[in-house]
């Protein structure tokens, strides 16, 4: 008990983010699970980030593109800089989620479990830090995992291939 109280003792303090929203102190440090400590190590990154060579709005319509290919639609879209600028006056790059969703697939989840909805849409971020643009995808396999549910993460496993194979052509 004393290694987990002193491990998360020298914890305390770090991992603050800094850059991000500007006057804020907080924001992005890293992408995915790199540079923070963590008490259990998780089997695989929670995120798969990619940096890509277009601008901002170039990449999040290039993402809808690309998703539409494999049969997704984007069901929301949050623009996070622009929620933050209006309700805390906080700037901070363009920031965007968008809820990505197949039909077929989702289906397919809460036909395994209604309780599966809780996981959709898949969510992809495009975001840019220090001028350079990045898209990143939650991986739906580390989500759908807590669930232990074998079916559950069968089905999330064809979604992250796919969703993959769109951040990798952006």
């Amino acid at each position: 008990m004393n290694g987990k109280m002193d491990e998360m003792n020298e914890m305390k303090g770090k991992g603050k983010m800094k850059g991000g929203c500007k006057g804020h102190g907080k924001g992005m440090k890293g992408h995915g699970m790199h540079g923070t400590k963590k008490m259990d190590k998780p089997k695989e990154k929670y995120a798969y980030v990619r940096e890509v060579e277009a601008g901002f709005d170039e990449t999040v319509k290039k993402v809808k593109e690309e998703l539409k290919k494999e049969g997704f639609g984007v069901l929301s879209e949050i623009r996070v800089d622009k929620l933050f600028k209006e309700k805390l006056d906080l700037d901070m790059e363009p920031y965007v989620i968008l809820g990505a969703c197949n039909p077929n697939y989702s289906s397919e989840l809460i036909g395994i479990d209604l309780n599966s909805g809780t996981f959709l849409p898949c969510n992809m971020v495009v975001y840019v830090k220090e001028g350079k643009t990045y898209v990143s995808l939650l991986l739906p396999t580390v989500a759908m995992s807590v669930t232990g549910n074998k079916e559950l993460l069968e089905v999330a496993e064809k979604v992250k291939e796919i969703l993959k194979d769109v951040v990798d052509r952006i």
